[in-house]
């Protein structure tokens, strides 16, 4: 009798809860995770507009997912990416530290706050991100056993903090 009580609970409970795929934070070009989004329109129309370069694009539509979904990390830093693009330091930076609020590993966010970062002349920030870039590349090499992990946002991050010492001397 109580296994058939559950049965009817966890029935009700799945017709009355939204489906919300449960998922790990690993950290990742955003993160590991599959977009919690997948079937969203709007955050498959915020990564076309993208793709495309149109930030007031990927701001609008980032928003409504954001709108729907404040837990969406990766709209958070798809959003500061555009912000930044269209030159709003402030909202950029705002949109990052919220990123990484809800993912500290959000590796994407991370490389993206160093570049601007470097565009805002800062460069002893983005070298800190560069060096939270590191222990989040060491952390998934502990975490994987693989020595060489796949780390692209440092090798990002490293070449620009390059670029921008270079043309500094």
């Amino acid at each position: 009798m109580r296994s058939m009580a559950r049965v009817a609970l966890l029935a009700l409970l799945s017709l009355t809860m939204p489906a919300v795929p449960v998922l790990a934070v690993m950290g990742g070009g955003g993160n590991d995770r599959p977009p919690a989004a997948t079937g969203s329109d709007d955050y498959a129309a915020g990564l076309a507009a993208f793709k495309k370069q149109d930030w007031q694009g990927v701001i609008d539509h980032m928003a409504r997912v954001i709108e729907e979904r404040p837990w969406e990390d990766e709209a958070y830093n798809l959003s500061g990416f555009a912000y930044r693009k269209l030159g709003d330091y402030k909202r950029a930076l705002e949109s990052y530290d919220k990123a990484l609020k809800l993912n500290p590993h959000n590796r994407g966010a991370l490389e993206y706050l160093g570049e601007a970062y470097l565009d805002m002349d800062r460069p002893k920030d983005a070298q800190a991100m560069l060096d939270r870039l590191d222990e989040e590349c060491q952390r998934l090499a502990d975490k994987s056993g693989d020595q060489q992990p796949d780390c692209q946002e440092r090798e990002d991050l490293e070449e620009a903090i390059a670029v921008y010492r270079a043309g500094k001397s």
